[in-house]
């Protein structure tokens, strides 16, 4: 019977600590999992928290941008409208007055017709003067390059011609433009990349007094070429001086507009 109590007594003692041990460790379990679930929940706010303000920086940057596209797209609006304004009162100026128009347009083909001459595109006539160049006529002997009309005498004649006034000049019907080059190559005299021999004629269409004045002046060109060079010149006053067009390729390649 002793035992069978001590038997029980030790039973019962067990089952206490056993409950005793259960509820000691539930309780910690419960702490770890409340302390757990606490920084979880932290960390779910912080993050929401971030998400919203990330969605709030991109949004504020989506109308900070949209709102400057649509400033620059009222600027051009602006812009266009302005224009087409102006255009509308062009239109409007030439419909409510054909007189004016037809005084516009007179003016203008005269503009181009007086920028086409200069431009030595269109074939021209005048009073002016004629000069012929011939080689020197002293004996075979006596002949040297000296004698010989030179491209630096051409040259030196047309630029006398243009200091002197002339609105149009031509050297063997060739016109001389801005670009035109008088030059020797071997032998031969070229102008615009043409040959020319002898008798040389330039034409020059200005003034026909002040044109042959300033070529007859003393110890002039005129002078010069025919006392130490010996070459064979003659000026003489025309009134209807005739000087074609300029017949090569007008372009440019490198040179453009500045504005």
């Amino acid at each position: 019977m002793a035992n069978k109590k001590e038997i029980n007594e030790t039973t019962k003692s067990f089952k206490e600590k056993t409950v005793e041990f259960f509820k000691k460790y539930s309780i910690i379990s419960y702490i770890v999992i409340g302390i757990a679930l606490f920084f979880l929940s932290m960390l779910l706010t912080a993050q929401m928290k971030t998400i919203s303000n990330t969605e709030e920086l991109i949004a504020g940057k989506r109308e900070a941008q949209l709102a400057d596209e649509l400033l620059t797209l009222q600027h051009e609006y602006d812009a266009l409208k302005d224009k087409y304004v102006a255009s509308e009162k062009i239109v409007e100026e030439y419909k409510n007055n054909s007189s004016t128009n037809d005084t516009l347009i007179s003016s203008m083909k005269k503009e181009i017709d007086t920028l086409a001459a200069l431009a030595g595109t269109t074939n021209l006539k005048g009073e002016g003067i004629v000069i012929t160049l011939t080689d020197g006529t002293k004996s075979s002997v006596e002949i040297n390059s000296n004698n010989l009309v030179h491209d630096s005498d051409v040259l030196t004649l047309v630029n006398e011609l243009k200091a002197a006034g002339a609105e149009a000049i031509s050297v063997n019907d060739q016109r001389i433009i801005s670009t035109s080059a008088i030059r020797c190559v071997g032998p031969v005299i070229q102008v615009n990349y043409q040959k020319v021999a002898t008798p040389i004629v330039i034409k020059a269409i200005g003034n026909a007094q002040y044109l042959e004045s300033a070529m007859n002046i003393k110890n002039g060109i005129v002078d010069l070429l025919k006392g130490t060079a010996g070459i064979g010149i003659t000026v003489v006053r025309q009134s209807d001086v005739m000087i074609p067009k300029f017949d090569g390729v007008l372009s440019f390649r490198n040179a453009t507009e500045s504005k």
